[in-house]
């Protein structure tokens, strides 16, 4: 139950034991194409966009965005917390002019802000976090993107810790770039960095590049279109194992289809926090911003990493705080990926006990009240 990587499958980590399969081989062309197929799938992306898979993390995948911006351009940063913070972070590398929106913990950068900045000055871009890992804040990247659309060249969503467990159109929002990671909602081994691409966006790496070499676009839009037409190539090694992985998650998710997967994980974020509400803890988005994927849990007066030691020791593992406003004060769950209501029970009921075990009062019967939730879906 960490918030990544995420709840795994055992078939889709299976997939990526491939021996003496190699990056030219007629079976990773193959598995390269159904997973950026899947790509588009999953992103709401019209076949017009191109998808990307590079070796690497959800991070390669924000740094490879700056292929797109033309120098001395001015972005607009929405950030909703610690990783909302690091676009600011890779983009201060670059000759660009950065402003950053910032919220509280907990909380959402609001629409009029964003809609006041970029009619008050000309952006090339606005990036923004559909998920903040570090809160579980889910941003309204459809409203920002209506508001944006028609004042800024490049619309640019970090779907890391939201795509396969939310709710995405790119080509209907009018989105250009949105990009995620393996490890994540889509449930698939670590390794690799995912994005897609709108035709408007493509168009733009024809210009003058501030990117650096590796995670230069340039180098690998032509590789996945060839992989897109049935064949192969090379500019640096792939992740073989990892794209083996990909595709049969892809495979599976086609197969519960997208639409259900999203209610499957609405449905189990949901009868978590009612367990959560159940034992008397806080949660640290506020309750209209709160995604299907991630959850901060408050708990004060207790030491975090030794909660989570406890846990650790009977067998569920969850993610440290890592704002800097609440730190020490809260823990964050992963409900993502092949997420089940036996692993929302089983998660509450080690919640519930480590945190009696160490003289914290809660409320108890934190898995009928899970369960509860889970009577009124029978889908799931």
């Amino acid at each position: 139950m960490h918030v990544g990587p995420s709840i795994g499958n055992y078939d889709v980590l299976s997939a990526a034991v491939q021996p003496n399969i190699g990056f030219a081989s007629p079976e990773f062309n193959s598995a390269m194409k159904s997973s950026l197929e899947g790509l588009r799938y999953i992103t709401g992306a019209a076949d017009s966009y191109t998808p990307f898979i590079l070796p690497g993390s959800g991070t390669v995948a924000m740094e490879s965005v700056m292929s797109f911006i033309p120098r001395n351009s001015r972005i607009l940063v929405v950030s909703n917390g610690v990783f909302g913070d690091r676009w600011e972070a890779i983009m201060s590398r670059y000759p660009v002019a950065i402003k950053v929106l910032k919220a509280e913990a907990g909380k959402s950068v609001s629409l009029e802000d964003i809609d006041h900045e970029v009619s008050s000055r000309r952006y090339f871009a606005v990036a923004m976090t559909q998920v903040e890992t570090s809160t579980g804040v889910k941003l309204d990247v459809e409203s920002v993107a209506k508001t944006v659309r028609n004042k800024v060249d490049l619309i640019i969503v970090d779907g890391v810790a939201s795509i396969g467990g939310e709710n995405m159109q790119a080509a209907r929002w009018g989105i250009d770039v949105v990009l995620t990671a393996s490890q994540k909602a889509l449930g698939a081994q670590a390794g690799a960095g995912l994005l897609v691409a709108s035709r408007s966006a493509i168009e733009k790496l024809r210009e003058e590049s501030i990117s650096g070499y590796f995670a230069d676009l340039r180098n690998w839009s032509d590789l996945m279109n060839k992989f897109l037409a049935g064949g192969g190539g090379y500019f640096a090694t792939p992740p073989i194992g990892t794209v083996f992985s990909i595709q049969k998650s892809m495979a599976l998710i086609r197969s519960e289809t997208i639409e259900a997967r999203i209610k499957r994980h609405e449905i189990c974020s949901q009868a978590f926090r009612a367990g959560i509400s159940h034992m008397g803890l806080e949660i640290l988005a506020s309750e209209k911003l709160r995604s299907n994927t991630v959850t901060g849990v408050i708990v004060d007066g207790i030491d975090i990493p030794d909660f989570l030691q406890r846990c650790m020791k009977k067998g569920v593992e969850f993610g440290a705080g890592v704002h800097p406003a609440f730190r020490d004060r809260y823990f964050r769950v992963g409900h993502m990926g092949w997420v089940k209501p036996e692993h929302i029970i089983t998660a509450l009921n080690v919640i519930e006990s480590s945190l009696e075990e160490i003289g914290k009062e809660v409320g108890h019967g934190s898995a009928l009240a899970a369960e509860e939730v889970f009577s009124k879906h029978h889908e799931i």
